[in-house]
C-alpha cells in the first residue's frame, strides 16, 4: 500500500471511529428511519447536480445502496436506538471484516493466506476483550442482532464495490445513495407518516442538525468514498481488516472527549487487535524471510 492511500486509510478510520458518538447524538432527537433518511438527502444533494453518474449499471448502484447504506445504517441506527452501546456497537460492526474476506474468498476467489487467518482470529480475540471491559452486565439482545445483521450488510456492499470495480468513489456514494434514500423514505413513512416524519423533522435542535451533517458530509462523503477507492485498488482481504481499528478508535475518543474510563481489558484488547494486524499486513513477508 501506498503511502497515499495509507493516510486515506487512516483518515477513513479516524472518521468512523467519531462516527457512532454522531449517531447517538442524532437518535436523541429523531428515530432510525428519520435519520437515515435525512442523511440520505443531504449525501445526495447537491453533489448530485455536480458528480456524473459511474460507469456502472444501475442495478449495481441501487445493491450497492441497499446493501452498504440502507441494510447497514438502518440496522447499526435501529441498534443503537434500542439501547447498545456506541463502542460495543462499533466493535461488533467490525464482523463485517470476515463477512468480506470469507465472501470476496467465495465470489471473487482472492486468496486467504494462513497469516491473514491467524492475524484476523488474533484481532478478533482482541475485540472479544475489548467488548469483555466495554460492556458489563445484560447484553440487549433485541439490539444485539440488528448490529449483526448490518455487519453482514457491510460485507455485502462491499462486494458490490468490487464487481463495479474502478469509478469516481465520491461518485459512487452519491448515486449509489438513490435507492437507499427511497427505501429509508418508504420506511418512514410506512413506520410514522408524512405527518409523524414530518414532525419528527422539524423539532430537531441543533444538536440532531450536527449529528445528521456529520453523518452526511463527513463519514459518508469522505469516509465511504475513500473506502470504495481502496477497495477498487487492493484486495478486500488486505484492506477491510484495517477496519477493526475502528473500535479502537472510538474507544480513545471516548476516553479523551467524554472521560470515559478505559480498564485493563480494553488496553489489553487494543494491543491485541493491533498486533493481529501486524500479522495480517506484514505475516507473509516475514514468513518469507524466516524460510530464506
Amino acid at each position: 500500500m501506498s503511502v497515499k492511500d495509507g493516510l486515506l486509510m487512516a483518515l477513513v478510520i479516524a472518521v468512523w471511529g467519531i462516527n457512532f458518538l454522531f449517531m447517538k447524538i442524532a437518535l436523541d432527537e429523531i428515530p432510525p428511519m428519520v435519520l437515515g433518511l435525512l442523511r440520505f438527502i443531504c449525501v445526495i444533494f447537491p453533489a448530485i447536480f455536480l458528480l456524473k453518474k459511474p460507469a456502472a449499471p444501475w442495478y449495481w448502484l441501487a445493491l450497492y445502496g441497499l446493501t452498504i447504506s440502507f441494510g447497514q445504517f438502518g440496522l447499526m441506527f435501529t441498534a443503537l436506538s434500542l439501547g447498545l452501546p456506541t463502542g460495543l456497537a462499533a466493535l461488533i460492526l467490525q464482523l463485517q471484516v470476515f463477512f468480506t474476506v470469507i465472501l470476496a474468498g467465495i465470489f471473487w476467489r482472492e486468496p486467504v493466506m494462513l497469516h491473514h487467518v491467524f492475524g484476523m482470529l488474533t484481532a478478533a480475540l482482541g475485540l472479544v476483550l475489548i467488548g469483555i471491559g466495554h460492556y458489563q452486565g445484560s447484553l440487549p439482545f433485541n439490539a444485539l442482532l440488528p448490529v449483526i445483521g448490518a455487519a453482514a450488510s457491510w460485507a455485502c456492499g462491499n462486494m458490490a464495490v468490487k464487481r463495479i470495480g474502478r469509478v469516481n468513489p465520491l461518485s459512487l456514494v452519491v448515486w449509489g445513495s438513490i435507492s437507499a434514500c427511497l427505501a429509508f423514505g418508504l420506511t418512514s413513512l410506512w413506520l410514522y407518516g408524512a405527518g409523524g416524519t414530518w414532525d419528527y423533522i422539524r423539532h430537531m435542535t441543533w444538536r440532531g442538525v450536527a449529528g445528521v451533517v456529520f453523518l452526511a458530509y463527513i463519514a459518508s462523503l469522505v469516509g465511504y468514498s475513500g473506502w470504495g477507492a481502496l477497495l477498487s485498488r487492493h484486495a478486500a482481504g488486505k484492506i477491510t481488516p484495517f477496519a477493526l481499528l475502528v473500535p479502537v478508535v472510538a474507544l480513545l475518543v471516548g476516553y479523551v472527549l467524554l472521560n470515559e474510563r478505559l480498564g485493563v481489558w480494553h488496553w489489553l484488547g487494543i494491543v491485541v487487535v493491533m498486533g493481529g494486524l501486524l500479522v495480517h499486513i506484514f505475516g507473509g513477508r516475514w514468513r518469507r524471510r524466516g524460510m530464506a
